[in-house]
């Protein structure tokens, strides 16, 4: 199960290509910027799981396939994935955890943050 799994996994990383144009969405929120190309839809939640949050840009993170750095809080956060469902994007979340410690499940509606608890009742 989990070769099955980790080959889904390397499949995803490796069939998108990574651009290195930045494209802001508008967001009601100044605070808040996508930085590569991005992951999320108007008006619609999605799930992303998030490996990192750092005051300084990583190249090494910067440069993985098909990873989306948000400007939140003067912190870049680095996320994978956009899932339509929360069960989705915690299985995600476990193969990662064997490389990336403290990784987790990020809600986001209309481009912004929220809880998984006010996510899961939207």
């Amino acid at each position: 199960m989990k070769n099955i799994i980790l080959v889904f996994f390397c499949i995803a990383i490796f069939s998108c290509t990574k651009t290195d144009e930045k494209k802001e969405i508008p967001s009601e929120s100044p605070k808040v910027e996508v930085l590569g190309t991005p992951v999320l839809v108007k008006d619609k939640l999605v799930f992303t799981v998030q490996i990192a949050a750092l005051r300084t840009p990583n190249a090494k993170l910067a440069s993985l396939a098909n990873i989306y750095i948000y400007n939140e809080d003067d912190l870049l956060k680095y996320r994978f994935g956009s899932f339509k469902t929360y069960a989705e994007a915690k299985i995600f979340r476990t193969d990662l955890k064997i490389k990336y410690q403290g990784v987790f499940v990020q809600a986001m509606l209309n481009d912004l943050p929220i809880s998984i608890t006010d996510a899961l009742q939207y």
